[in-house]
């Protein structure tokens, strides 16, 4: 036990498990090698997966809080379980009742409070948030009678109009006023983007938050934060944030949730197509298993993208997750690999970060994808959102042996099977290609890709090859010497029915407008093989879809 703990070989799944999921489990440790006949004999594998079964339901069944099988002897016939620990209790229960929250993302009027006409305050950004978006602005400041054209009022008992959400940007030590004067008033959604709460020092901050989730369960409230910069509604261009740039973004199919703000503006300044932006912040009301709930029917939502740094109901968010996977692909990002970051995703917001490794393997079999960085959250959810899941082989296409080598050493690495090209594929491609060439899979048709007929008729049969689920063209170029064939590409999207990932690396102007051009066509670019090659194998082996 010792030596495991010590080399961390180890495989998580929660309970109830399925006969896949054990069956995962034992092919997931490093060991199982051994398990399979590496030293020559073969152990019953199928035992330990039944045996995994029949402790599932035994804990399930008894009021079984630990059980430890140590050691458990695999034969060719069979295994046995030489010694048990067993401690029986009363299990934590995992409860959470989902909230409705349509009402929170698209009010008709909306209150500023610590609205200013100074362009350093927090409150004059979200004005400036707002100013596009189809909704009535009461700014609230006692100070004031008017802020950039907009009537202001000393409080917001004195709007005389129905207010359907507040956002609050005042000191921590005054938004539990704000939050009784605005229910007074009849407002029930919130965005409070104060900080100081749960995740500063002392108790002072803690005790201020609980009061809010006292308050949002006493009146029935919908609160986003406190501790965040707000949410983006891009279908119904409501900005209800501190960051006016996000008004300018498009209506994608991308949903982004996350705990951090920073995640979200550097996944923002990547990307410029999202659904919805939702910074949850220190999460005292409104919770991951919330947004979810609502996702799952937005029509516009295509792909849901998570950033987590801790949460302190699981459960709820594995099931939330394992119930939308059954209808949308979700990416998740956990924080906390290191001690150094788990400690730090504390602090941040204020959460129990929690084991790394059991979240992600709770996330995987809830049918989610994991992202270990930001670029390879916004790099999954993009081609999710472009061409989605793909079944089959994938077949590799450039002008350059390197890349396609490196691409199939990335694609292997992480799971993904190039596709086994049928017999009158690779004949062609023989038959048009010259020897120097790489003529297998990958494919590099070197200065032949630049004979565009030629290119045409191979990717033709390679695409309407039974065993290709999907087509990577990798390009490295120096224009204008070189010429990525855009139009043979165009050409190839609108022919074969195979989805298509491309590789473009060139000059960073030319690879903009590339990059704009193929993906309005719903074909994803990215900049290196790698990246292209890491992307392609994930979609093509996730189980659930």
């Amino acid at each position: 036990g010792i030596f495991v703990e010590a080399i961390g070989d180890v495989s998580f799944r929660l309970l109830p498990i399925e006969r896949r999921d054990a069956e995962e489990m034992v092919r997931e440790v490093r060991g199982s090698r051994i398990l399979f006949g590496h030293r020559g004999i073969r152990a019953d594998v199928g035992s330990l997966v039944e045996l995994l079964l029949r402790v599932g339901d035994i804990v399930e069944r008894e009021s079984v809080v630990e059980m430890d099988l140590n050691p458990v002897f695999a034969y060719q016939d069979g295994c046995v379980v030489a010694d048990a620990r067993i401690v029986v209790g009363e299990r934590r229960k995992f409860e959470h009742k989902t909230k409705d929250i349509g009402d929170l993302f698209k009010p008709k009027s909306v209150a500023v409070i610590g609205a200013s006409s100074n362009p350093t305050k927090v409150g004059h950004s979200i004005l400036k948030s707002l100013e596009n978006s189809p909704v009535s602005v009461y700014p609230i400041n006692p100070k004031t009678t008017r802020i950039d054209g907009l009537k202001s009022y000393k409080s917001i008992r004195d709007v005389p109009h129905q207010i359907d959400l507040a956002i609050i940007s005042l000191p921590y030590s005054k938004v539990i006023d704000a939050m009784h004067d605005s229910v007074n008033k009849g407002v029930r959604n919130f965005v409070i983007i104060s900080s100081g709460f749960k995740e500063a020092e002392g108790d002072t901050g803690r005790f201020l938050q609980e009061e809010l989730s006292r308050l949002a369960k006493k009146f029935d409230l919908r609160i986003v934060g406190p501790n965040t910069f707000g949410v983006v509604n891009l279908v119904d261009k409501i900005n209800l944030s501190f960051t006016p740039m996000f008004s300018q973004l498009k209506k994608g199919g991308i949903a982004l949730v996350s705990q951090s703000g920073g995640i979200c503006h550097y996944i923002a300044h990547n990307h410029d197509r999202f659904s919805y932006i939702i910074h949850l912040g220190n999460r005292c009301d409104v919770d991951f298993p919330d947004v979810l709930h609502y996702l799952k029917s937005d029509g516009q939502t295509k792909v849901i993208a998570l950033y987590v740094e801790g949460v302190e109901n699981g459960r709820a968010l594995y099931e939330a997750v394992k119930e939308l996977t059954k209808k949308k692909p979700v990416v998740v990002l956990k924080s906390g690999r290191s001690s150094v970051a788990d400690k730090a995703s504390k602090s941040h917001t204020g959460s129990l970060a929690g084991n790394w490794n059991i979240f992600t393997s709770a996330m995987k079999q809830a049918g989610a994808f994991v992202a270990r960085n930001p670029t390879e959250l916004l790099d999954l959810s993009k081609a999710l959102e472009l061409i989605g899941v793909c079944k089959g082989g994938i077949a590799i296409l450039t002008i350059q042996a390197g890349l396609g080598i490196v691409a199939s050493d990335v694609i292997e690495e992480n799971g993904g099977k190039l596709a086994n090209l049928s017999k009158n594929t690779l004949e062609l491609i023989k038959k048009l290609l010259p020897p120097i060439t790489l003529r297998e899979n990958p494919i590099d048709l070197s200065f032949s890709g630049l004979n565009f007929e030629l290119f045409k008729r191979i990717v033709r049969a390679v695409s309407e090859d039974k065993n290709v689920g999907l087509l990577m063209f990798l390009y490295a170029v120096a224009p204008p010497s070189w010429i990525l064939p855009v139009d043979v590409i165009v050409y190839v999207v609108n022919s074969p029915t195979k989805p298509i990932i491309v590789t473009y690396s060139s000059t960073r102007s030319d690879y903009n407008e590339v990059k704009k051009r193929l993906e309005e066509l719903g074909i994803p670019v990215y900049p290196s093989p790698e990246r292209a090659a890491l992307v392609a194998s994930m979609i093509t082996t996730q189980r659930n879809f």
